[in-house]
């Protein structure tokens, strides 16, 4: 039905009839109303409720109806309460824990005692559905919509109505990210009837993510995810989930499934069939009620593992998502048709297709428009699910006995961790963020034998045989990608999100899969941590050394250093510990530092042994406390997030600059290391127009930053660039470094986020602590040539002229040095690459477009530059907080800084 902004409307006498003779409480009570409670109607214009006022109707709801439950289920980032809405008929909001139990048979049907409880469960179950709004805060009308849905479900008793809430249960999360709610909505209202009303904010609306709290669904390294995961895969096992979403506005007006391809091999067909009835169902609705725009089979692929909607998939639930061109936030906007546009995938142009078969005509489109679009939606799937309660019931608990059959039967039959580990620590946190997904993990009581290998005790064992198989199985194996071109012989065409992420790589976690049926003594374990090493040495020690193999010994290092202690890096391996391993001196502190070791190895996973002398003082140099400083630019940078999370959860100190205090100069007075996340040069140097954000966000650090930065490194101090921040070292500083993949076609080279092999020089100081080898994630990221190679005009290949007549393909100079010129500037800035990618097999997990590209190229390099360097960091060593394996080069970066002369 037709949708408007709720209104008062007198009463048929045929409708007050109606409403004496229901006998349902929740005609009589008092229902509020949105506008009663935020003070102005959802979706009008230029008005939007903050967290407060939404969590004030919400619990005024759950007061006065009985179809509504509120629950807290957990505290957000920053500290607010987290929401989730239960709804359904009165009766089964009386009895959801009976219901709950339910939905934990049908998501692990070894619960199920007999055939008789499986007929009644079957006949007994609900439709489940999570609806979640508000997780991109900017698409502000998912969460202002919740409260109108949700009044509607409290206080409708049509028909229709009354059968969504007698056959489902509503999960609703009116936002998924209540602190960025805030964020937005106060800076809408700071700018509102300005030139800059509707515009992007310059800070992130999730304190560590922005943007990509989406693409942290199997890391759990957000609160806000940890919270919705527990309740998707611990308490609620919905059948549907439904995430709201909002996109751009230069196209189509609404997009529902079924997706683009490629499929991912472990999502089941079952889910790609239910995919096009939902959605299908949806596109229906929006059209009888003239909502015209609606595309699917486009933009949006099914690949991808790590979506609030995807991810959900490996767990046996039905994923959707639409997404609904957005206004200027809660300001409308005119357009005009010939001002829309197709292009990318599935939508070539903007015009009638099969999956697109009447396009929106253009005019004004408001905030309510999305409002009521997203509406119809959610009636539209609670329809659905309710008329088909038994084929979504069925299709659950078909879903989970095929995982447990098929891991039985099938190999690989189990997943196995060993107990050594080169960083404990990491592969305990691995451990842990599948159990939290819902993932059974085992620990082996005896030693045993798989594939005619023995495994000790404290094997931690991944029975393939569980009802989340498909998200194991995702997590554990190597992405394969398939070579999509836009055309035949074509540019590569890029995927939605990245190609591959496969766990144990990404964390430098050792995993043996096993092929063969094999039998060992196990026990179920639910809460995995890493085994603490807690020194009590029999001898009173000088120090205590840790080889820096796990990630958890920077953190007990940085508390140390804190703590004022002598600390040295060993230059030269000695017995049982090799090149840059730490030192810590005792001094005349001993029993305090042997009290501080104990403290630490009981709260981390850390390494640290006692020694009964200090090495050979020609062996050390000299570490310090680093003055690290953070760039944070005012374009809302996602990576600068990931980096700050990092370095939070490792304790290393730092500071947060902005352009001004870079372009202020005198940065070597107070910092030793300058972190540029990555960002692109131009983003860099100019930031936001003036245009389009206000003083003091406007503008980048600009010439005066860069040269400042540069007198930084010359002075002493070490600046460290990644990925993309690399330009500013080989386009602006020029230093003896190339990109080799800078204009290289992308039918001839395409990397989009997978996991490449990479050699580490662990003798380097960048490579301390690394094995030989690491995963690298790659990003369209860089890989380098240095020396005097880097300075060299790059010879030309048949490739350059391509389409491109004239100009070369991989880096333009526009100065030509001469050979004595090139000597002298290899000499004044030497250059030694501490990783480079292999020279045979690159490819690990995802794809890769050209691997000949980056064979033997280096990926992380040091550039000595008056008395100080600069650091190219060739990928994101912290990508999304994930690789694990590779924080190493970030944090040996850091120390670099305050490395010193030998003791």
């Amino acid at each position: 039905m037709t949708r408007s902004i709720h209104s008062v409307r007198p009463l048929t006498f045929a409708a007050i009839g109606l409403c004496l003779s229901i006998a349902s409480t929740a005609a009589a009570q008092r229902v509020p109303t949105p506008a009663s409670v935020i003070g102005h109607e959802v979706g009008e214009d230029y008005r939007l409720a903050k967290w407060a006022k939404i969590v004030e109707y919400f619990d005024a709801l759950g007061t006065a109806s009985d179809r509504v439950n509120v629950r807290r289920v957990g505290t957000t980032t920053e500290g607010n309460d987290y929401l989730l809405c239960e709804i359904s008929s009165a009766e089964t909001i009386r009895n959801l824990d009976t219901y709950r139990d339910m939905q934990a048979r049908l998501a692990d049907p070894r619960l199920i005692a007999e055939d008789d409880e499986r007929t009644k469960l079957l006949r007994d179950a609900k439709t489940t559905i999570l609806v979640a709004a508000g997780l991109h805060s900017s698409e502000c009308a998912g969460s202002q919509m919740a409260m109108e849905l949700a009044y509607d479900l409290a206080t409708r008793d049509d028909a229709r109505t009354r059968e969504i809430l007698d056959r489902c249960i509503i999960l609703l999360v009116p936002s998924a990210n209540p602190d960025g709610n805030d964020k937005v909505v106060d800076w809408y209202d700071q700018y509102l009837g300005t030139p800059f009303e509707g515009g992007r904010m310059p800070w992130l609306y999730q304190k560590y993510a922005g943007h990509d709290n989406n693409r942290d669904w199997f890391m759990l390294n957000l609160q806000e995810t940890r919270i919705l995961t527990r309740v998707l895969y611990k308490e609620w096992n919905p059948t549907i989930l439904y995430d709201i979403h909002q996109m751009g506005n230069r196209s189509a007006r609404f997009f529902v499934p079924p997706f683009f391809d490629p499929v991912n091999p472990n999502v089941d067909p079952l889910i790609h069939q239910s995919l096009l009835i939902i959605g299908g169902h949806m596109a229906t609705e929006l059209q009888e009620n003239g909502k015209t725009g609606v595309v699917f089979k486009a933009i949006f692929d099914n690949w991808w593992a790590g979506g609030n909607r995807t991810t959900p998939y490996r767990h046996n639930i039905v994923g959707i998502l639409t997404e609904a061109a957005s206004a200027k936030v809660a300001s409308p906007v005119f357009q005009e048709y010939r001002e829309l546009r197709g292009g990318g995938r599935g939508l070539p142009q903007y015009a009638p297709a099969v999956n697109f078969p009447e396009p929106w005509p253009g005019g004004w489109w408001r905030l309510r428009d999305v409002v009521d679009y997203e509406l119809i939606a959610c009636e539209s799937l609670f329809t659905l699910g309710a008329r088909y309660r038994d084929r979504f019931v069925r299709n659950h608990l078909t879903l989970s006995e095929k995982a447990i059959q098929t891991g039985h039967d099938e190999p690989p039959f189990a997943w196995l961790v060993p107990p050594y580990q080169r960083d404990p620590g990491s592969a305990a946190h691995m451990l842990d963020v599948l159990e939290q997904s819902g993932i059974e993990i085992h620990f082996a009581t005896e030693p045993f034998v798989a594939d005619g290998i023995e495994y000790p005790r404290g094997t931690h064992v991944m029975l393939a045989s569980q009802p989340y198989r498909p998200h194991l199985k995702d997590m554990m194996e190597r992405q394969e990608y398939p070579d999509r071109r836009v055309y035949p012989e074509g540019p590569a065409e890029s995927p939605y999100d990245t190609a591959g992420w496969t766990l144990p790589l990404q964390m430098g976690v050792r995993v043996v899969a096993a092929v063969s049926p094999f039998q060992a003594d196990l026990t179920r374990v639910t809460d995995v941590k890493a085994t603490k090493v807690v020194p009590t040495p029999t001898f009173l020690p000088a120090g205590y050394m840790t080889k820096r193999f796990g990630n958890a010994d920077y953190a007990a290092v940085n508390s140390l250093l804190e703590a004022g202690y002598e600390t040295s890096v060993l230059t030269e391996g000695i017995e049982g510990y090799p090149a840059g391993s730490i030192v810590i001196k005792a001094g005349d502190r001993v029993a305090d530092l042997i009290r501080r070791v104990q403290e630490l190895t009981r709260r981390l996973p850390a390494r640290l042994q006692p020694i009964e002398r200090m090495p050979d003082a020609s062996k050390l140099r000299a570490m310090g406390r680093p003055r690290t400083a953070l760039y944070q630019p005012f374009t809302a940078n996602m990576d600068e997030g990931w980096t700050r999370l990092v370095l939070e959860r490792f304790e290393f100190p730092f500071t947060t600059i902005h352009n001004a205090e870079i372009r202020a100069d005198n940065l070597r007075d107070r910092f030793d290391c300058i972190i540029m996340p990555d960002q692109r040069l131009k983003s860099m140097l100019g930031g936001v127009s003036d245009k389009d954000m206000p003083p003091p966000y406007a503008g980048g650090i600009g010439d005066d930053g860069a040269m400042a930065l540069e007198r930084f490194v010359r002075a002493g101090g070490t600046l460290v660039l990644m990925d993309t921040a690399t330009e500013l070292a080989t386009d602006v500083l020029r230093v003896p470094v190339r990109d080799v993949l800078k204009g290289v076609p992308r039918k001839d080279f395409f990397c989009p986020g997978s996991l490449l092999r990479i050699r580490v020089d662990n003798t380097h100081p960048l490579g301390y602590g690394f094995d030989d080898e690491a995963a690298a994630y790659f990003v369209r990221s860089k890989a380098f040539t240095i020396g005097e190679a880097a300075l060299k005009p790059p010879k030309k290949k048949d490739s350059d002229t391509d389409n491109e007549k004239g100009k070369q393909n991989v880096a333009e100079r526009t100065v030509v040095l001469t050979d004595a010129e090139i000597e002298a500037k290899v000499k004044d800035q030497p250059t030694t690459s501490a990783a480079t990618y292999s020279d045979n097999i690159v490819l690990l997990s995802g794809w890769v477009l050209g691997e000949q590209w980056l064979r033997n190229r280096t990926a992380v390099c040091e550039v000595a530059t008056g008395d100080g360097r600069i650091v190219l960091l060739g990928f994101r060593t912290q990508f999304r907080g994930q690789p694990h394996g590779t924080f190493k080069f970030l944090f040996n970066s850091i120390y670099r800084s305050v490395l010193g002369q030998p003791r």
